[in-house]
């Protein structure tokens, strides 16, 4: 998938310290859990029939990016690009928080093994 797609709202849980995020019209159909931090959610887009990434969570949030909890849970904006090839997953984010009334980005590249998804290119904005 090459379009950009829409998961709003992000939600952050500073309890368990977990970003999740979702296309709010989309069909859930499973999860894969991506080593010991990261879900993806596959489903149907609306108006699609083939399945895709239609969410994802991501625990250990505030250590991944380096930024308080505080902060994780008024996010600005998110993207996220994830590209599953045959042999591995690879997530680059950025989000951007706001701190003293000052724009924050912070990015980041997760990898890990493909656990036998089919390979998929998926570009989320909020």
């Amino acid at each position: 998938m090459e379009e950009k797609v829409e998961f709003k709202p992000v939600d952050y849980d500073p309890v368990v310290d977990s970003l999740f995020v979702r296309v709010p019209e989309s069909e859930y159909e499973h999860s894969v859990m991506l080593g010991d931090d990261v879900v993806l959610d596959f489903g149907r887009l609306s108006g699609k029939d083939k399945l895709d990434v239609i969410g994802f969570e991501i625990l250990e949030a505030s250590k991944k990016f380096g930024l308080d909890k505080y902060l994780l849970r008024n996010i600005k904006r998110l993207y996220a690009e994830i590209k599953i090839s045959e042999d591995r997953v690879e997530m680059r984010i950025s989000i951007v928080v706001v701190q003293r009334k000052k724009e924050r980005e912070r990015s980041r590249i997760l990898e890990m093994a493909n656990v036998g998804l089919p390979t998929a290119v998926t570009s989320i904005s909020v």
